[in-house]
């Protein structure tokens, strides 16, 4: 998925942040995040957060509709 998700963030660059993070390093942040399940995909609008997608049977499609509904 993760190239698919590179073309997402070319496309929506001038609108939207994309940020990724590894899961080992950083496990006391996704524990204060409430991650679970991997990969996550947390999306926020003017600093909070509005929804998330989790695990790895995420569609593209979801992600790309998530964020469509966010930049309307």
């Amino acid at each position: 998925m993760k190239p698919q998700v590179e073309a997402l963030s070319s496309e929506f660059a001038k609108r939207v942040n994309f940020y990724s993070l590894e899961a080992g390093p950083n496990r006391e942040f996704l524990i204060e995040l409430n991650i679970s399940g991997l990969p996550s995909f947390l999306f926020y609008r003017k600093g909070k957060k509005n929804s998330f997608l989790a695990g790895s049977n995420t569609l593209i499609e979801e992600i790309r509709e998530r964020i469509e509904m966010l930049v309307a």
